[in-house]
């Protein structure tokens, strides 16, 4: 059986799953070089295809993993759905569309609107040679609980989902239990608790459903003004068993009353309040659903728990036992939730997120005639690599299956030495980036413990460098360059197993430098997405100009 799974809304993107295995993942963002595209995703369904080695005809099921998030008329007309995300998240045409959709739901009468999408997704499928492909539609937040349930080993956890709004609903609490997933609870898409976030984004500045990681590591800056705490509960809250809602009729603009107040505050109090009433929100909604159903061990999934920070207070908790995040716990994790689901999958562990294009040397070799670049092989690239990065080198690497998910975990990243504290702000002049979180280490696996307190309940979300956690004075010392000013880290963790050229990196950089640890950020120019083709690779890396590019065998110095 060949299932593929899509999700054409924010992140678009699409995923194939071949006799109960999933086998590749891709986001249209790659394939258009627009962060976090909303395209239709034709060119991630294409790819998603080719790195299975499926063809059209072959894919016996199509299941979109979110029904009518966009709506019916959004998906007849793409270019007003683009031009409706350009207008903010004050805009009244949003809050409408919050209304419509908690609305519909609420009132049972969504199922109009499911199936007027579903026949037009049909017919756009179908100008395809999907010969025999079936199309189910299915629930957008269904879809996220799949994907978190289905992509960790226990047969019994509780699943948990909070976002903006997706099909009318903004949170969900459900039970997993010997691979059936049962929903216990659901909130209308009225609950603010993304939105609130979102908005705090775009007062400060910044563009929202992009830059909310900008705000986490801006808030870490100053302690919260209780009084601004004070003012922002008032409208977020934990309020058992969800959250706290926007009254319908009641629009909210960036200069009312509320909002406005935020302007007598710096940025950093404004992120760091927001930061804190989202935290004590959310923690407490974790907490109340492990009490109400006796389940410590949780799975999460939705925009909100891209919040590193918020992820290690969810760890925290002492009755937690586990805590799993969905690896791309936004929309672009969709169509993977939608084939786990679909296949109705037994939960087991996502051993890696390596499910992208994964370029052969002649793709290597050709891109690099292509630039005029030297083909050259080095007969030992890692051992010649971790000679030129303990020499405080900075390298690019494109090589192997390409990451899915909003993180790059070392086959499209750019590493660095940990021990120069001052590379967060040359580095980050040098892609033309303006970040206030520190670049995230990378570890090997054995070492976590060494390097880092807590890591128990939270090690293999860890792999995938979704929770903080506190450094420990050894790692503090050792790697200034990986810590934020509030003594935390956000790590990926490395298995010989699941990445061996990458663990095996560290360990020669280790025999350098007594260190086995390197930072790992994206491999991107600022507002783009991260690199995906050996070509890609190199323009990112001659506009970067970062010293050197880690391509396969090929080892290039600028």
């Amino acid at each position: 059986m060949i299932v593929l799974g899509i999700a054409d809304n924010h992140d678009a993107g699409a995923a194939v799953v071949v006799d109960g295995r999933l086998v590749s993942a891709v986001n249209q963002e790659r394939i258009d070089r627009v962060k976090h595209s909303g395209a239709f995703p034709w060119g991630a369904i294409d790819e998603a295809l080719r790195v299975a080695g499926i063809k059209e005809r072959d894919v016996d099921r199509i299941v979109v993993g979110t029904s009518f998030t966009p709506t019916a008329a959004l998906r007849a007309m793409p270019a007003q759905h683009e031009k409706a995300k350009l207008e903010g998240q004050f805009s009244p045409w949003l809050h409408a569309y919050v209304v419509y959709q908690s609305g519909l739901k609420s009132a049972g009468m969504h199922t109009l609107e499911v199936d007027a999408c579903k026949r037009i997704l049909t017919r756009k499928l179908k100008s395809r040679p999907f010969v025999k492909a079936t199309v189910e539609m299915m629930d957008h937040h269904r879809a996220h609980a799949e994907g978190a349930y289905r992509t960790q080993p226990l047969g019994r956890c509780l699943v948990l989902t909070v976002d903006a709004m997706g099909d009318g609903t903004t949170a969900t609490a459900s039970i997993g239990e010997d691979g059936q997933l049962s929903r216990l609870w659901r909130q209308s898409g009225l609950a603010s608790i993304n939105t609130f976030y979102s908005r705090i984004t775009e007062k400060l500045g910044f563009t929202a459903n992009r830059h909310e990681g900008k705000v986490t590591g801006l808030a870490a800056y100053v302690d919260p003004p209780p009084a601004l705490v004070s003012h922002m509960a008032r409208r977020v809250a934990f309020q058992a068993p969800g959250f706290s809602s926007v009254p319908k009729g009641r629009i909210d603009k960036a200069d009312d009353a509320f909002w406005g107040e935020l302007d007598r505050y710096s940025r950093e109090e404004v992120a760091s309040a927001g930061q804190h009433v989202m935290e004590q929100a959310v923690v407490a909604f974790v907490g109340h659903w492990i009490r109400k159903t006796g389940c410590s061990d949780v799975a999460v999934a939705g925009g909100i728990f891209a919040n590193v920070k918020l992820n290690q207070r969810i760890a925290e908790l002492p009755e937690l036992k586990s805590l799993w995040v969905m690896p791309h716990m936004g929309d672009g994790g969709l169509p993977v939730g939608a084939v786990l689901g679909s296949m109705g999958i037994h939960p087991q562990d996502l051993m890696d997120g390596y499910l992208g294009t994964n370029p052969s040397d002649k793709e290597m070799r050709s891109a690099l005639a292509v630039a005029g670049l030297p083909r050259k092989k080095t007969s030992d690239d890692v051992a010649c690599v971790a000679a030129m990065l303990a020499d405080h080198k900075v390298v690019a690497r494109c090589d192997g299956g390409m990451e899915w998910g909003p993180r790059a975990l070392g086959n499209r990243s750019i590493l660095a030495r940990p021990d120069d504290p001052s590379i967060n702000d040359w580095l980050n002049k040098q892609l033309d980036r303006s970040e206030f979180m520190p670049f995230a280490p990378v570890v090997r696996e054995e070492d976590a413990d060494r390097w880092f307190r807590g890591v128990s309940k939270a090690r293999k979300a860890a792999q995938f460098m979704t929770v903080c956690f506190d450094a420990t004075d050894e790692f503090k010392k050792a790697c200034p360059a990986a810590v934020h000013v509030d003594g935390t880290a956000r790590p990926q963790l490395v298995s010989s197993a699941v990445n061996p050229s990458l663990h095996a990196l560290l360990t020669e950089v280790g025999k350098h430098t007594g260190t086995p640890v390197l930072v790992n950020t994206s491999f991107n120019m600022h507002e783009e997405p991260i690199v995906r083709t050996p070509s890609d690779a190199i323009r990112a890396w001659q506009a970067s100009k970062i010293d050197v590019l880690w391509m396969g065998s090929h080892v290039l110095t600028q």
